[in-house]
């Protein structure tokens, strides 16, 4: 819209409301006041105020943040509304207002009785809510302050026009994300729980102890939320208030207790159930700090009815990724191996979104919902239970608008029946944490907690491991009717050298697993385990690392894939980076499970890649491709970017190439530090040579044809404190360095005999030295001859090439992190040694690379010596020769011009 037709359409709605009598805004309810001037003045600012995307919000137990306006699905401000002439300056209003905004992780709040309008920012840290006021309008300067007025329209807060300006005031103190200021508070209470349950209760473990004071959290969050709901009155802060009267501070315990007997008896719930937590003795203290904090603090409210389910989620996948260490201290620390060795990643809102809809919401849209026989969801690794909770809240939106309920009024008995029904009926999940069980229990119980009455057990959530449970027995009547319908989640990222050797072991030879081989991730495992659960037509929705869709240890699982299913979408999310804590690159596929060879070929995959992250998944690039190309590819590998013209010059490199692993050996340096212990690798490294240690480098201190250089000593006779030490030989060699870490191919020739830690890769060239000191590994005569016929000089220009870093992200899928098991398969052009234009453009490679590392040592030099003419002139003859090599390299492979072109745009 126009702003100058935005305008005029202000400007009318201030004419008619000033011409009201001073009667007449008296007789305004708030209702009106909405209908007729605050909706229509958003109206003019360019929202759809019929449409979704100006929703009204749900009732909130403290009153009403009537209405969120939201682009793509995602509310970027939060709008309440009164009549006319109320006094918008009433803290506790505003407090409500920018509480809402902030409990929902929106940064703006906004408070108008059209008379007024002010505009909040729910992340500034304020004692006084005032405090966080930004702008300020009225109906005497909507038209005068226009131009800031239009901030608030729909087109500017798409660009974040709002979050613009307010960077423009100064900094100002903010306040944390919800999430992380009720993680910060859980981990504040159990760390003064467990030391006060310690001290006090001697004959319990600390793993009793902790499981304990997870157990009265669970409660206490569960209480606070139906207060918050008034499904309850306010009985904690009461039970405080008593205890205070009556200086009978022995009184919180007990009262405590005798509360969760009654809520026992109402709710008949597992988590009420007696247990180790109503034996264990604390004073009053502690108990009482948690209490209090439960209600907030001086500048903020917490409002558990308002708190999604998904920053729940957040909060507990922190807190199950602590511990408890030094039960004197009782300080709770993050523990990363548990994480890695588990492979927990807590999965963003958007990927879980979409996950769903593509399963869930495609299966209610295909087949509805049948009470004789409802849709059966399973997340196979559910943690805190993020997918279960989301698709539980898709069927009960979709069942309560086919039966006519009304959805939200929360004291409807038929509500109630429909919740506990989709509860017990719809949403399974397993995990091998227990307490990451009961989290996910506690969240699913909080989604049917609308009204006093008996809750279900929830035994479909259930406590054990995936990649070991029988099926048949734990979820015999699931089985017996043909699997699941639809199978979601996160499934563990672990590779095979990270895994307890038993459960390797069990994997690779009970028989259960084929893509149980080679260096395999866990994630495979849990696909096939999936498929195999999966009744036919059944859809399958994962995040899983993108290196499955092309690495050889994924093979087994692809070729199963295009054997049983049909694939629907593959979401490409490897230049994106989905886990704060994790550099893997990810994708999302949706399966659909089928039974017809015919449906399996014809099949087409809409492939989307997505670049960046805004508000959801968007489909920047998309396009199809046939499933059965997959059947053709090397290794049967997915490759997502090829088009036809793209493919056929694939396939000619791939039939004129070694790999390099043909050449060479790839393996990672040394891994210096120690998962097990969590010692440090700087207890081997010293700055100062001395005797029995060896030159050291790491990958951050490589270049593309950098020769390396080493400024650091490891100490290599202490090689037991190493995990995964390897062979003097390996490093004792001429060898390419290649950096691990890049979308690119970064690599150079060392011929120092330089130590390494495992940032690097290591191509050491296979020949009867390493076979005659390392028996582990075989190589053969003839093995031995062709790899000595090939300089590393020629390997190194050829991997460095342009062509070389398109090969590795469009054909072998890697945008992040260079694996050995990658870098084994970049293709190197076999030389006939016998034709004397292969043999020339061999020898003239190798001439190039040994001017291009010598030119990077000048460069070095030119820059310590500040010789500013000679390091522009040394740089314009890198550029040149840089240019040759890649120039010669697309002569060997006999490249068109076109075919260049897509290689230099990758």
């Amino acid at each position: 819209m126009p702003i100058d037709t935005a305008y005029a359409k202000v400007e009318r709605l201030v004419k008619g409301f000033k011409a009201l009598s001073p009667a007449a805004r008296r007789a305004y309810n708030e209702d009106n006041t909405r209908k007729n001037f605050i909706l229509p003045l958003f109206e003019a600012l360019e929202w759809n105020v019929q449409s979704a995307e100006v929703s009204a919000e749900e009732k909130v137990s403290r009153g009403f943040v009537d209405f969120a306006f939201r682009i793509n699905g995602v509310p970027r401000f939060f709008l309440e509304t009164k009549k006319i002439a109320e006094d918008l300056t009433k803290p506790e209003w505003v407090r409500q207002t920018v509480d809402y905004a902030w409990i929902k992780g929106v940064t703006w709040a906004l408070l108008s009785d059209f008379e007024g309008l002010r505009v909040f920012n729910a992340e500034w840290k304020e004692y006084n809510p005032l405090q966080a006021q930004f702008i300020e309008f009225s109906a005497d300067t909507y038209l005068a302050d226009f131009e800031r007025l239009w901030w608030l329209s729909r087109s500017e807060t798409e660009q974040g026009r709002l979050d613009r300006e307010a960077e423009k005031v100064g900094k100002r103190t903010k306040r944390l994300p919800v999430n992380q200021h009720l993680f910060d508070d859980l981990r504040e209470w159990r760390q003064d729980l467990f030391k006060e349950f310690h001290a006090y209760n001697a004959k319990w473990s600390l793993a009793q102890i902790d499981e304990a004071v997870l157990k009265l959290l669970n409660r206490l969050i569960f209480i606070r939320t139906l207060e918050d709901r008034q499904v309850e009155p306010v009985q904690l802060k009461a039970l405080m208030h008593e205890a205070k009267e009556r200086g009978d501070y022995e009184r919180i315990l007990k009262g405590l207790r005798d509360l969760f007997r009654r809520y026992d008896g109402v709710y008949d719930s597992e988590l009420f159930r007696a247990s180790l937590i109503d034996q264990l003795y604390a004073t009053s203290q502690p108990l009482e700090k948690m209490i209090d904090g439960l209600y907030g603090t001086s500048y903020f409210t917490y409002d558990f009815n308002a708190i999604d389910a998904d920053v729940l989620g957040t909060v507990y996948e922190q807190y199950l990724g602590h511990i408890v260490t030094n039960p004197q201290a009782a300080e709770v620390v993050e523990k990363r191996t548990k994480r890695k060795s588990q492979g927990i990643f807590y999965t963003p809102t958007f990927v879980v979104k979409y996950i769903v809809q593509q399963t869930v919401g495609k299966y209610l849209a295909e087949h509805g919902y049948r009470e004789s026989r409802p849709p059966r969801v399973l997340d196979l690794a559910c943690g805190s239970g993020s997918f279960l909770i989301e698709a539980y809240d898709v069927i009960d939106r979709f069942v309560a608008d086919k039966r006519g309920h009304t959805h939200g009024k929360q004291q409807a008995i038929h509500d109630h029946a429909r919740r506990l029904e989709i509860l017990q009926q719809c949403i399974f999940g397993v995990d091998k944490d227990q307490q990451a069980v009961e989290v996910a229990r506690l969240n699913l119980l909080l989604k049917a907690s609308f009204q006093p009455a008996r809750l279900p057990l929830l035994q479909n959530i259930v406590h054990a491991d995936s990649l070991r449970l029988d099926w048949d027995r734990e979820f015999k009547d699931v089985m017996k009717d043909g699997g699941f319908d639809i199978i979601l989640g996160n499934p563990p990222y672990v590779r095979a050298e990270n895994m307890q050797r038993e459960d390797r072991d069990y994997y690779m030879q009970s028989g259960r697993f084929k893509s149980a081989f080679g260096r395999f991730d866990i994630h495979v495992l849990f696909v096939e385990e999936a498929i195999k659960l999966l009744r036919n037509g059944g859809r399958l929705g994962l995040i899983v690392p993108y290196a499955g869709l092309t690495q050889n240890y994924g093979q087994m699982l692809r070729l199963q894939i295009l054997h049983t299913c049909g694939v629907e979408t593959i979401v490409d999310l490897s230049d994106y980076k989905v886990f704060e804590d994790a550099s893997v690159a990810t994708c999302i596929i949706i399966l659909r499970k089928e039974s017809s060879e015919g449906a399996q070929r014809t099949n087409r995959i809409h492939v989307i890649k997505q670049a960046t992250y805004e508000s959801g998944i968007n489909e920047e690039i998309t396009r199809y491709i046939d499933q059965s190309t997959f059947l053709e590819t090397p290794h049967n590998t997915f490759r997502l970017d090829l088009d036809s013209t793209t493919s056929d010059f694939v396939k000619r490199i791939d039939a004129v190439s070694l790999s390099l692993g043909d050449i060479c050996f790839l393996i990672t340096g040394a891994v210096l530090h120690d998962p097990k212990t969590g010692a440090s690798k700087e207890r081997l490294l010293s700055a100062k040579y001395q005797s029995g240690y060896k030159p050291y480098i790491e990958a951050k201190e490589i270049g593309r044809y950098l020769p390396p250089v080493s400024i650091r000593f490891m100490d290599y006779t202490r090689a037991n404190e190493m995990h995964r030490p390897k062979f003097r030989e390996l490093f004792e060699n001429d060898k390419l360095m290649i950096a691990r870490i890049a979308d690119h191919v970064i690599a150079t020739l060392d011929k120092s005999h330089l130590y390494t830690d495992h940032t690097i890769l290591l191509a050491v060239t296979k020949d009867e030295l390493i076979d005659v000191k390392n028996r582990s590994v075989k190589v053969s005569k003839a093995e031995a001859q062709l790899a000595k016929s090939y300089d590393l000089r020629y390997l190194l220009g050829t991997i460095n090439s342009k062509l070389a870093s398109f090969y590795l992200q469009r054909v072998l899928g890697m945008a992040i992190e260079i694996n050995p098991e990658t870098a084994r398969r970049l293709p190197i052009r076999r030389i006939d040694f016998a034709n004397r234009a292969d043999k020339r453009r061999h020898d003239r490679i190798v001439t190039l690379v040994e001017e291009m590392l010598q030119l990077h040592k000048d460069l070095i030099e030119a820059k310590r010596n500040l010789e500013d003419n000679k390091h522009a002139a040394l740089q314009r003859r890198i550029a040149r020769v840089d240019e040759e090599i890649d120039q010669i390299v697309y002569e060997l492979y006999g490249l068109t011009g076109e075919e260049i072109k897509i290689v230099e745009e990758r």
